[in-house]
């Protein structure tokens, strides 16, 4: 019976040792998981500081060049402004006429004959200048009396 029972007692020490190996396998199994994904998730992490280290620098790198972009433009505008400035206080204003233009309006106005004053009645009832005096036109008294004949 002593071989019976030693059988017995290591098939039943057997199946225990399977059972306890298999769950320490599991849990060195969870563990060797779980640091591979810790691994993992710094790799990840690292990788994401890289990234966002490697955006700032180039948005650094693009405000720099923004800002010189904007200094060249306000030196533009400065320069043009103080040129613009400079130049309408040593040159006198162009003429609206050329020279030529000028002298011959000049002269005409030199050779026309000028008005007289004392023409002109004093009283204030005078007549305004694009006023013919007497009849013109259609209001001559030879017209009227035309189609008065033409009539009868």
């Amino acid at each position: 019976m002593t071989t019976i029972v030693w059988l017995g007692l290591l098939i039943i020490t057997g199946v225990i040792g399977f059972f306890i190996g298999a769950q320490v396998t599991r849990k060195q199994l969870k563990q060797t998981e779980l640091e591979q994904q810790a691994i993992q998730a710094q790799t990840e992490l690292e990788q994401y500081r890289q990234d966002v280290s490697d955006h700032l620098a180039s948005t650094k790198k693009l405000m720099s060049k923004m800002q010189e972009s904007y200094t060249q433009l306000f030196s533009h505008v400065e320069r043009t402004n103080q040129v613009l400035l400079t130049e309408k206080t040593t040159h006198p204003s162009e003429p609206f006429f050329s020279k030529e233009t000028t002298e011959q309006l000049h002269a005409s106005l030199k050779s026309r004959p000028e008005r007289r004053r004392d023409n002109q009645r004093s009283d204030g009832s005078a007549q305004p200048v694009d006023y013919v005096e007497g009849e013109s036109g259609i209001f001559t008294g030879e017209r009227s009396e035309n189609k008065q004949a033409n009539i009868s």
